[in-house]
């Protein structure tokens, strides 16, 4: 049986050895004249296709010419020689000669992006990412062809409106689509960009956001309600805290009440949100398990929510001529998408795909720091008696019995408060990866070649000592009268920046703002018997946004809502 392994193979023209020689020799050059050159992530599904065509010829001819058992081990000899020279080249490469080589990290992020699903094994990547800065300093490599940068030069240089670095050749936005059309926040062409970015810009100005505010209150008002009906008993306000967002969500974009406060609503689409959510965290920036996914035809649950999100916008478009009452973000791109000449919404897709961008990005985030500034509140009765005393003046000065933003905007000891949450509990802990332009940049003295992937980690950057006093303290008072405690406020960017900052942080900052203002001026909330702050720190989870463990919380009344006092 051991010398069939070494018997010709007539369709090659060579024996075994000189069969897995060849094999070598193609391992070799498949790296060094393609797989070295230019990003192939997104052609991920060809290349393992192309493999799996190739390995199941071989083992054909192999089969016919020496039986399938003999067959197959001489394929797999000779397959196996060629993915071992090409991955024993990669290492050589990225070990040796990769122009990262010099930077400091972990030896297995030199070697595969396999480190990334190890860096996330705890769902705590922003912390894994805080931990190797503090080991190996300001740049760290965490990827193959991936840096970590804390350094503050590098936040107007990456993310400033002159940068030479782009979200081009990156397939963490490339692979987010809606069959071939990107959302705002995925989209990599800058003009493409401006002009999506414009309609966003009209549906989120302060115009519409009175709009929205009235809408907002109505959510708050249903929280309050509910909080009555709740009267006695423990409330996980990290769970309600996902209720309105979500409600708050279907009001302003698609001008629905979705009822999860009331706890008779729908919550599939969000669960189908939090789960893939949680799927692609698994991965760190591991992108082409993704993209191997996204090729395949839509199934489970990737499938059932594009099917909401779609059912969801149709319904929209079918109201937007029958109402003219109806006033909510899609309006605006509803209007751009029917007009003659459309400036971004050409096509349905590109409405499908913005609108999921609606569902995701206004109520994740939301959820976050809405959660966390409950946990942060029910811990300390000091800051929520502060808190009520600063919202104080603002109460009933437009309406009688009620807060508008148009005075909570400018209460600074809330604005403090809503800024240390989000120090310390940013939404997105990571951010988005750029890609430097082809002639590199130097960022506070070291140079970074060029198509390279470089983050700059916001958690990072917000628990650092070098821009922070006493960064693991919740502080409000850095905002105030402790500035000292604020060593360069520009580390301070948790909604992103320039010209890819978050188009709805003021929306997002409303929401909380009316919604803390009516909670804290209604009721008196601690955490419950049982609850404890090590239980709710150890509890949350970073599935590309921070999901804020439960928190149960008891609440105690101290006006009715709705009468003035």
């Amino acid at each position: 049986m051991n010398g069939l392994l070494f018997q010709p193979i007539s369709k090659l023209g060579v024996h075994l050895y000189s069969s897995c020689a060849l094999a070598g020799g193609a391992g070799l050059l498949s790296h060094h004249l393609y797989f070295i050159r230019g990003f192939h992530v997104l052609n991920a599904t060809r290349i393992a296709c192309t493999h799996v065509l190739v390995f199941t010829l071989l083992l054909a001819g192999a089969a016919v010419e020496n039986g399938f058992l003999s067959g197959a081990r001489i394929a797999v000899a000779i397959f196996s020689s060629y993915l071992a020279a090409l991955f024993l080249s990669i290492a050589t490469y990225r070990l040796a000669f990769h122009p990262l080589r010099r930077f400091p990290g972990p030896f297995p992020a030199k070697l595969t992006k396999l480190y990334g699903p190890w860096l996330a094994r705890n769902k705590r990547i922003g912390d894994e990412f805080r931990f190797l800065h503090q080991r190996h300093g300001h740049f760290v490599r965490v990827g193959p062809n991936e840096i970590s940068i804390s350094h503050i030069d590098a936040l107007k240089q990456i993310h400033g409106l002159q940068t030479a670095c782009s979200k081009k050749n990156n397939a963490s936005y490339d692979v987010i689509q809606f069959k071939g059309e990107f959302n705002l926040d995925s989209i990599t062409d800058h003009a493409e960009h401006r002009q999506r970015r414009k309609i966003w810009d009209k549906a989120l100005s302060k115009t519409t956001a009175l709009t929205y505010e009235a809408e907002t209150r109505t959510v708050v008002k249903s929280w309050l309600a509910q909080l009555e009906r709740l009267q006695g008993a423990e409330v996980d306000t990290s769970l309600y805290a996902k209720h309105i967002a979500c409600d708050n969500m279907g009001r302003i974009g698609y001008s629905r009440d979705f009822r999860n406060i009331q706890g008779d609503g729908d919550s599939l689409m969000f669960d189908i949100i939090e789960i893939t959510f949680r799927t692609m965290s698994k991965l760190g920036q591991l992108i082409w398990p993704l993209v191997l996914l996204f090729s395949l035809p839509r199934f489970g649950l990737q499938k059932k929510f594009e099917e909401v999100s779609v059912a969801m916008t149709e319904e929209r478009l079918e109201r937007h001529n029958d109402s003219e009452d109806l006033h909510d973000i899609m309006k605006l791109f509803i209007e751009d998408f029917l007009s003659s000449k459309p400036q971004a919404f050409r096509n349905r897709n590109i409405l499908y795909a913005d609108a999921q961008a609606i569902m995701v990005a206004s109520t994740e985030t939301i959820a976050c720091a809405l959660g966390f500034s409950f946990f942060f509140l029910a811990r300390d009765a000091a800051l929520r008696q502060q808190l009520r005393e600063a919202i104080a003046p603002a109460h009933g000065r437009s309406f009688p019995g009620e807060f508008t933003m148009a005075y909570l905007q400018g209460i600074e000891f809330l604005d403090a408060v809503l800024n240390e949450t989000l120090r310390m509990s940013t939404p997105v802990p990571l951010n988005g990866p750029r890609t430097t332009p082809p002639q590199g940049i130097e960022i506070g003295g070291t140079y970074i070649p060029g198509n390279v992937h470089i983050f700059t980690p916001p958690h990072v950057y917000h628990r650092n000592p070098e821009y922070f006093q006493q960064p693991d303290e919740f502080i409000a008072d850095r905002w105030l009268t402790r500035p000292d405690l604020i060593l360069d406020k520009r580390a301070f960017f948790p909604f992103s920046l320039g010209r890819y900052d978050c188009v709805g942080k003021s929306l997002a900052l409303n929401v909380v703002r009316l919604t803390l203002a009516y909670t804290v001026w209604h009721y008196d909330f601690e955490l419950a018997p049982g609850q404890t702050e090590s239980a709710f720190w150890d509890g949350y989870v970073d599935q590309v946004v921070v999901k804020p463990a439960p928190l149960k919380c008891a609440f105690t009344r101290l006006r009715v809502p709705g009468v003035c006092g």
